[in-house]
């Protein structure tokens, strides 16, 4: 199931959805970000280079913006690294996850335009933040004893504040404060986000 600008399921079709068209489209779409940027990359470039009809890329994705998110963050998170791991290794590996996903080349060239695109689309913004802050807040407060429904929303709050903070350090470093941004800073900050944790009254 993608992701729909107005945030509803994905359209269902008349026959099973070919995964490979996926598969290809989304590879276009990330060579071809590399190769004119997101202010020249459209539906049916990416179409033409993938060898299929625009009608199969309109079909599974309703603009530009779902399409470039779908290609460069996938279609669900991958928690495969959290598996088994415990708070500080949640802290630990959405710090360096978030780095790890804004220096890849494309998520670099696609980000300016994609946060004009989510600015301007509060469904698409809002349901990318729902399907990926979702899952990793419930693994986040499965480590955190809660016994009353106002700790398990205190919880549920520290998880999303340290999502963002993860993210937005990650995003800025590689975008602005580029100079600083070396392994001895970057784990700095995964000290300091889980030391915040630990400090955490409620």
């Amino acid at each position: 199931m993608g992701l729909m600008s107005d945030g509803s399921p994905e359209r269902s079709a008349g026959r099973p959805r070919d995964s490979s068209i996926d598969d290809r489209v989304l590879e276009v779409t990330r060579q071809l970000l590399l190769e004119v940027g997101w202010d020249e990359l459209s539906m049916r470039l990416v179409a033409a280079r993938a060898g299929v009809g625009r009608s199969s890329v309109d079909r599974r994705w309703a603009s530009k913006a779902e399409l470039v998110l779908h290609a460069i963050l996938g279609e669900t998170p991958d928690l495969t690294p959290f598996s088994g791991t415990d708070l500080n290794g949640w802290i630990g590996w959405l710090a360096a996850g978030s780095h790890q996903l804004f220096s890849q080349p494309d998520v670099r060239v696609a980000v300016p335009g994609l946060l004009l695109a989510l600015q301007e689309n509060p469904a698409l913004r809002n349901t990318l933040w729902g399907s990926f802050s979702g899952p990793a807040v419930a693994l986040y407060t499965e480590h955190v004893p809660a016994a009353t429904s106002t700790q398990r929303s205190d919880a549920e709050l520290d998880a999303r504040a340290l999502l963002v903070l993860a993210a937005g350090a990650s995003l800025f470093l590689t975008t602005v404060a580029v100079d600083d941004n070396t392994e001895e800073l970057r784990a700095r900050i995964a000290e300091l986000l889980t030391a915040a944790s630990g400090q955490s009254a409620h």
